[in-house]
């Protein structure tokens, strides 16, 4: 089993600390949930967070937020542990990552206990923040095996209480089980330095109607160049911005960049215009900055965005094709 402090899920405490989505400020009086009851659901034996979490694993983190209506601990539930069901990252050994479905156990809660027995804050008159507040997915058991879920205190504004995102977030967990959701960046990604992902810029910049000047700024001779070249999936050709998925790259050789680098400065100028979205683009990365986007196929466009110089529309060639794609 892993063990680690639950700061270590990054996203929920950036959201825990100054909430998500909606941003602004929401002027009157702001009334709190009205609580679903007046005492805690007492459950009988924990099993698991698959069995007592919602059945779609996004609404551990997304569906929270009816904990902060939810009836709240008298007393007379004497918890020995609280159980957390989240979401999580973890590394592969060949170095990609992958979204997880954790159940993590913590069995001091010295200080989360206090927090989750403070009073409910009377509702303010004065201005809140629009934002949306991250509340985990979080159960106590007793030494029965019993379970509650317990309502969060909330403030003022009905968010969760400062004292208990304080205690959460100092809380130590142990990863009891944990199961793969699904692949978030592939080993050979990882591996060629490219995102698993991408947006095809080519495209999406003539889909805005960008005007781009046609003269190129000289490109880097000596530069550090990385090739991604990613396949866009049919249902995405031809949005607004089609994601492309990884399929191989790595640092280009100085030869080889050399080699595409006079084919680029040898294109003739080009059109934003297309009609014929690609199945397939390649992005170069340059150091200590620019990028340059290449077709495959569909109008074989080139968008060359140097550190130096505007972003243009050049056409690309059979040679440079051959020289990218392979």
């Amino acid at each position: 089993m892993r063990v680690h402090a639950t700061v270590a899920t990054v996203a929920l405490f950036a959201v825990l600390a100054g909430g998500c989505a909606r941003t602004g400020v929401d002027s009157g009086a702001v009334p709190g949930p009205v609580r679903s009851g007046p005492i805690a659901e007492v459950h009988e034996r924990w099993e698991s967070c698959d069995a007592a979490a919602p059945a779609k694993t996004n609404e551990w983190y997304d569906n929270a937020q009816d904990a902060l209506g939810l009836p709240r601990l008298d007393g007379t539930f004497q918890p020995v542990a609280a159980l957390i069901c989240r979401n999580g990252i973890q590394e592969r050994p060949g170095g990609g990552t992958e979204m997880t479905a954790e159940e993590a156990r913590a069995d001091d809660l010295s200080a989360l206990l206090p927090a989750l027995l403070l009073p409910d804050e009377a509702a303010t008159a004065q201005a809140c923040t629009a934002d949306l507040p991250g509340v985990p997915w979080l159960a106590l058991v007793d030494r029965d095996g019993r379970w509650v879920r317990p309502g969060i205190p909330i403030d003022s504004c009905s968010k969760p209480r400062t004292e208990f995102r304080q205690a959460y977030e100092k809380l130590v967990t142990v990863t009891v089980k944990s199961r793969v959701l699904r692949q978030m960046e592939s080993d050979e990604a990882a591996t060629a330095g490219c995102s698993q992902s991408y947006g095809d810029m080519t495209w999406a910049s003539g889909g805005a109607e960008n005007v781009r000047e046609n003269t190129l700024a000289p490109l880097p001779v000596s530069t550090s160049a990385r090739r991604c070249v990613y396949d866009v999936p049919v249902g995405e050709r031809g949005s607004g911005k089609p994601a492309g998925e990884f399929r191989d790259g790595g640092p280009l050789s100085a030869a080889d960049w050399a080699a595409i680098r006079t084919e680029i400065e040898a294109s003739a100028p080009g059109s934003a215009v297309c009609r014929t979205p690609a199945a397939a683009f390649a992005v170069i990365n340059l150091e200590p900055g620019g990028t340059v986007n290449i077709e495959a196929d569909g109008c074989r466009r080139i968008l060359a965005e140097t550190g130096n110089g505007p972003g243009v529309y050049l056409k690309s060639s059979e040679r440079l094709t051959e020289l990218v794609f392979g």
